[in-house]
């Protein structure tokens, strides 16, 4: 009992989440331990359970996290016998070289981004708002339309922020230094403006750093680097995630609004599944649109091998 209140007490330290599978092996031998980022089990769960219902989730914390408690794990021989499994963001990071035992990383920003595509779009507007793409023909075509032209805009309008910051992570990464900047899940307040008419950029370089004094330089060869390639990309999948989260989440809510009120795409309100949407968030979004999010084949392909693993 002593032991087990030091580990409650310890929540935050790196270790938690290796002291939590050293335990549940002896309980659960056969089971495959899944180590996860944050909350991103929602949606890796119900994409593991079509492999498997022998499973038990680890939350770890962010990236390094992972990481962290993968190294501590495969150095301990004894837990070799044991099915594992390590899911992780690639965020703005070059891709892992191969590792044994492997570990699955998005091919894509996060797994926020599985959300986002016009595909992704599509399904929501049929099962989230219950539109038909036969039925409802006229309305649904105007809200593909307005999504589409919408999230273009909205990620020429992102391109150079997103690029700024993906230099702030090559120069951590080369040199060990600190980036200096701490990213919410939104984008910075009053950089851009999202309307179902337009998605206006109002910022540029030098108010970036005026938001973020701490951050550290970037040259401006690499910036412009950088922007050639990221307007040159599937920007929806290379793009902060959170960040595209938070644009389908607008979207939706202007939408909704725009039914009931303004009357621009949808001309009478239409119902949705989880009210006016009005408080939905970044956690929300990843639980409620799991079904319609994107599989990636490499996520298939991995859950074949990690659950077939000592059968």
């Amino acid at each position: 009992m002593i032991y087990i209140e030091e580990l409650r007490k310890s929540r935050e330290k790196h270790q938690v989440a290796f002291q939590e599978f050293a335990l549940s092996t002896r309980r659960l031998p056969k089971h495959l331990f899944c180590f996860f980022e944050g909350k991103d089990n929602a949606y890796y769960i119900p994409r593991i359970k079509r492999f498997t219902n022998e499973y038990h989730p680890i939350l770890c914390g962010g990236r390094e996290k992972v990481l962290h408690v993968y190294h501590l794990i495969i150095s301990h021989n004894e837990y070799e016998r044991y099915k594992k499994a390590f899911f992780i963001d690639r965020d703005f990071n070059e891709p892992l070289v191969h590792l044994q035992p492997p570990i699955f990383e998005t091919p894509c920003y996060s797994i926020e981004n599985l959300y986002v595509s016009v595909d992704v779009f599509k399904e929501i507007l049929t099962n989230s708002f219950h539109l038909s793409e036969i039925g409802d023909q006229e309305i649904f075509d105007a809200c593909m339309s307005h999504y589409e032209a919408r999230q273009k805009e909205f990620h020429q309008a992102t391109t150079l922020f997103n690029a700024w910051y993906a230099c702030l992570i090559d120069r951590r990464n080369t040199e060990g230094i600190q980036t200096g900047v701490e990213l919410e899940d939104k984008f910075p307040k009053d950089f851009i403006e999202i309307t179902l008419s337009a998605v206006s950029q109002n910022y540029d370089l030098d108010k970036i750093k005026q938001t973020f004094p701490n951050a550290i330089d970037i040259e401006e060869e690499k910036l412009n680097a950088k922007m050639e390639i990221f307007q040159n990309c599937e920007q929806h999948r290379l793009f902060r995630g959170k960040f595209e989260m938070q644009f389908l989440i607008k979207f939706i809510q202007l939408l909704l609004q725009d039914g009931k009120s303004t009357k621009i795409v949808l001309k009478e309100k239409v119902n949705f599944t989880f009210g006016d949407a009005s408080g939905l968030n970044n956690e929300q979004a990843i639980n409620i649109f799991s079904a319609y999010a994107e599989t990636p084949d490499t996520l298939l392909a991995y859950l074949q091998e990690v659950t077939q693993a000592f059968p």
